[in-house]
This record gives C-alpha cells, sequence and structure tokens, in this order.
C-alpha cells in the first residue's frame, strides 16, 4: 500500500520533526504565540501612526503578508525552506513596503509610521533561520532600496533613505551568523541522537538475545538432563525414552539451524506434531524474515503451521531464504505419490504453489495462486 501524501504545512505542536524547527522550538505554543503578539505589536503601531497616510490598504497588505510569512517560517515541514516560499516573500514584500512609504506623509508625523522595517527586518531574520540567506539578503536590499526611491521622489535625498534601512543590516549579520553556526550543528545533533537510538536499540536486542539464550539453556538443562542421567544408567531405554530422545534432539537442531521458526510457539508445536506422527522435518532459516514486517512474518509463520499441521505422511522441507531474493521461503511436502512446493513472496501477502505427482504429471490445475 502507498504512503499517504504529506501536507506541505505541520501545525502539530511540541512534536519532534528532526530539523531545526523543533531544536529551537518553532514548533511550540511559546513561539506561535510570539509570532502572533509581533504581528499584533505591528499591526498596532499601524493603526495608531495612521490618522494622515494617504492610504491605508498598502499598511494592510504588508501585515497580511508579515504574517503568512511567520505562519510559513513556523509551519512548513522541509527545511531548508522550500524555494517557492522564499521566492514569494522576496517579490512581495518590497514592492508592500514601497507603496506603505509613498502612502506616508512628507515629513513623517510618527516615528511609528516607519514599522514595516521592523517588520520586514524580523522576516528576514527567520528566513536566515529556515536556511534562506539569500531571500533574506536579496529581501533587506529591496527594502532598502524602496526606501531610497521614496526618500528620492519625495525630494529628501537618497542619504536619508539609505540611513533608514541600513541600521537594519545589524539583526541580519546576527542571523546570518546564527544560522551558520546552528544550522550545521542541528544536523549534528540530530545525527548524533539518531546513532544513540541505535545504539539503544542494538543494546537493548543484545541483553534481550541474551535473556532469551538463557531462558531457552534452562529450559534445555530442565530437559536433557534427566535424559542424560536416564542414558547414564545399566538399563536400556525403552521405546518411548528414544522416541523422547529423537524428539528433543530435532528441537535442539532447530533452535540452531533455524530460530526464528523454533522460535514461534506455532510452528514449533506443529512441527513437534507432525514429527509424533512419523513425518520427517526439517527447518533451515536464512533470516529473510528477521527484519520482515510483522504482516509478512505472521502470514509466513502461520502458512507453515498450517502445512506442519496438514501433512500426515513423508517430509517437510521448510527453508527461510537469505534477504534480497525474489522469494522470502519454501515449504516443501513430498508425501507418498505427490509433491507440493509452496513459495512465498517477501510480502508474505501472496504465496505461488506447485504440485505434481511423482509421475511427473501436473495435478490442481499446475501453477496457481493460493
Amino acid at each position: 500500500m502507498g504512503e499517504h501524501p504529506v501536507s506541505v504545512l505541520d501545525f502539530r505542536l511540541n512534536q519532534e520533526t528532526g530539523d531545526i524547527r523543533s531544536l529551537l522550538g518553532m514548533n511550540t505554543r511559546a513561539a506561535w504565540g510570539i509570532a502572533a503578539l509581533f504581528i499584533a505589536a505591528e499591526a498596532t503601531m499601524f493603526a495608531t501612526s495612521a490618522g494622515d497616510l494617504s492610504a491605508l490598504w498598502p499598511g494592510a497588505v504588508l501585515l497580511v503578508l508579515l504574517a503568512l510569512g511567520a505562519v510559513a517560517i513556523l509551519a512548513v515541514r522541509q527545511d531548508p525552506l522550500p524555494a517557492p516560499f522564499a521566492v514569494a516573500v522576496v517579490v512581495t514584500t518590497t514592492p508592500a513596503a514601497y507603496a506603505c512609504f509613498h502612502a506616508l506623509p512628507v515629513p513623517n508625523s510618527s516615528p511609528d509610521q516607519l514599522w514595516m522595517f521592523g517588520g520586514v527586518t524580523m522576516l528576514c531574520t527567520w528566513l536566515c533561520v529556515r536556511g534562506r540567506v539569500g531571500a533574506a539578503w536579496l529581501t533587506m536590499a529591496g527594502l532598502i532600496a524602496a526606501s531610497i526611491l521614496w526618500t528620492i521622489s519625495a525630494d529628501r535625498g537618497p542619504l536619508e533613505g539609505f540611513a533608514s534601512g541600513v541600521v537594519n543590516l545589524g539583526p541580519l549579520l546576527m542571523a546570518t551568523l546564527f544560522a551558520a553556526t546552528i544550522r550545521p550543528a542541528a544536523r549534528n545533533i540530530y545525527e548524533l541522537r539518531r546513532r544513540a537510538v541505535e545504539q539503544n536499540a542494538a543494546r537493548a536486542a543484545a541483553v534481550g538475545a541474551v535473556a532469551e539464550r538463557d531462558q531457552r539453556l534452562r529450559e534445555l538443562n530442565a530437559e536433557v538432563t534427566p535424559l542424560l542421567q536416564r542414558i547414564a544408567e545399566e538399563e536400556p531405554l525403552t521405546a518411548a525414552e528414544r522416541e523422547r530422545c529423537r524428539n528433543l534432539e530435532a528441537q535442539i537442531r532447530d533452535s540452531l539451524r533455524a530460530p526464528i521458526l523454533a522460535g514461534t510457539p506455532e510452528v514449533a508445536a506443529a512441527a513437534s506434531r507432525a514429527r509424533a506422527r512419523g513425518v520427517e522435518v526439517i527447518m533451515v532459516d536464512g533470516h529473510a524474515l528477521d527484519d520482515a514486517d510483522e504482516h509478512a512474518r505472521t502470514s509466513v509463520l502461520s502458512r507453515i503451521a498450517d502445512e506442519l499441521n496438514s501433512t500426515t505422511e513423508g517430509s517437510v522441507v521448510i527453508r527461510i531464504l537469505p534477504p534480497g531474493r525474489a522469494l522470502c521461503g519454501t515449504v516443501v511436502v513430498d508425501g507418498p505419490g505427490s509433491v507440493l512446493r509452496i513459495e512465498f513472496l517477501p510480502d508474505g501477502d501472496e504465496a505461488f504453489v506447485v504440485a505434481r505427482s511423482t509421475a511427473a504429471v501436473t495435478t490442481g490445475g499446475g501453477r496457481y495462486r493460493y
């Protein structure tokens, strides 16, 4: 089954995303609250200084663009920020800021009327954090150019426009240095965390394997010791005791040659019952099921157990193939007058069956899906 499509935006809070967003807490309620307060502060400065503006729509448009930019920076999954989002900031923010400048009175009646410098600068700093340093500097250059064009058109000279905008280069420079140091560190941090998780998982698996081995040794000791003591006696073994020895030897052989089969209670019990009926059972494990998903493993093992339970004569050879093969396992049942071969696919959902008589006459329709 295919994976469900993943949305570009991720509004989950306090979730580990494995990138700079979760490292800096950008997907937390606090981050969203700070962004909302920032937009609210910019809107307040715009509203309180809008009395003598020639038009209100440029400021409203820029506020909307700043809000959308904040949402993209906090919520977009991909890191660095996808190029379309960065390009959208560059091509929309500068014209909106230029329109805001031309709506201002000459001279300005309030310092708050230059609120657009702070809003765009903050957006540029977070673009740096999200890995779009070039887009941030282009946006800042466009903002300064818009400021210069505005002061020139207002007969105030280019120097005033440049001075008004250049002071915002300080925060952007700090954000650039921050991005140059923190972003590589974030990759290293998550790589170290991934390795630690893998090491812990391997350690837990090793501890589990040792515990399982010790448990199996205790079980074998409880079964083998009485038989060894009985064999050491002078009195000959009875037929039942000999059969018990043969079954125990087969179980030990299975645990060494086919651990995943012998370690599955359903398969192990079915093999024991088949041997009790006189069926020769041979099991070999090439470890193709070790890393298989739960569905595939359960499907194959259940089918093997069913075949062992249904076989009353002859022999059953069960082989789990090595990983990477076209098949993950086979079962060959050699019964009186016929041979049945079952092939398991790696997904475990389908099994191909070939049945033929010992006289080389194909039966059951030849090759068919089971």
